[in-house]
C-alpha cells in the first residue's frame, strides 16, 4: 500500500513538474489570447523580405502594386469582395519580358517535384496559405519540374503582368524548356 501512495505522489509530481516545463520551454511568439481579434497580423510588418542577389528583380518592385478592394452584391443578395490590382509603370514594363526571380517556395502540388507553385519574399509559415498579400505572390508555371526546396530558389522565365480574377493572382512567370 505503501508503495502505490507513493508512486501516486511520484506520478502527480511529474505531472506537474511537466505542466510548469512545457509552459517554460514554450516556444510561440505571440500568445494567441491576447492578440485582438480586429487587429490583423501582417507578415512584412514583422519580417523582411528575402534581399535577392544578381540579376534577380527585388520583391519591393513587386509591393509597390496597389491591393484595392472591390466589393459588389451578387445576384443573391451575398457580398463578394476581390482585391485587384493597381499596376505602376515600373512593374508594367517588365511585362513579356525574361526576368529572374528569388524566392522561397509554396508548393501546389503533393510531391518533392514542382511544375506548379508559388514564389514569395518570406519562408513558409503555414501549409495552406501564403501569409501575404497578392501583390508579393507570384506563380510560376514549369515546363520542367523543380525539387522543392524551403531555402530561396532562383528562376528565370517570362514574366507575366497580368490578373486572374478566378485566383487572385497578379503575376505570372512561365519557365520554358531548355
Amino acid at each position: 500500500m505503501k508503495n502505490i501512495a507513493s508512486s501516486n505522489v511520484t506520478f502527480f509530481l511529474i505531472i506537474i513538474f511537466s505542466l510548469f516545463s512545457l509552459n517554460a520551454l514554450s516556444f510561440e511568439k505571440f500568445n494567441l489570447n491576447e492578440i485582438d481579434p480586429d487587429e490583423s497580423i501582417i507578415v512584412e510588418d514583422l519580417y523582411e523580405p528575402l534581399k535577392v542577389t544578381g540579376d534577380a528583380l527585388p520583391w519591393q518592385l513587386f509591393s509597390q502594386t496597389k491591393e484595392i478592394e472591390d466589393c459588389t452584391i451578387d445576384k443573391d443578395g451575398f457580398d463578394y469582395c476581390l482585391i485587384k490590382p493597381e499596376y505602376n509603370q515600373k512593374i508594367k514594363q517588365y511585362n513579356g519580358k525574361v526576368v529572374t526571380l528569388m524566392g522561397y517556395m509554396f508548393p501546389l502540388e503533393q510531391s518533392e517535384k514542382q511544375k506548379n507553385f508559388l514564389l514569395g519574399p518570406y519562408p513558409l509559415s503555414c501549409p495552406f496559405h501564403y501569409h501575404v498579400g497578392p501583390s508579393q505572390v507570384i506563380e510560376i508555371n514549369s515546363d520542367q519540374a523543380i525539387d522543392f526546396s524551403f531555402d530561396p530558389v532562383t528562376v528565370k522565365g517570362e514574366l507575366k503582368v497580368k490578373f486572374n480574377k478566378e485566383t487572385g493572382i497578379f503575376y505570372y512567370l512561365e519557365l520554358k524548356a531548355s
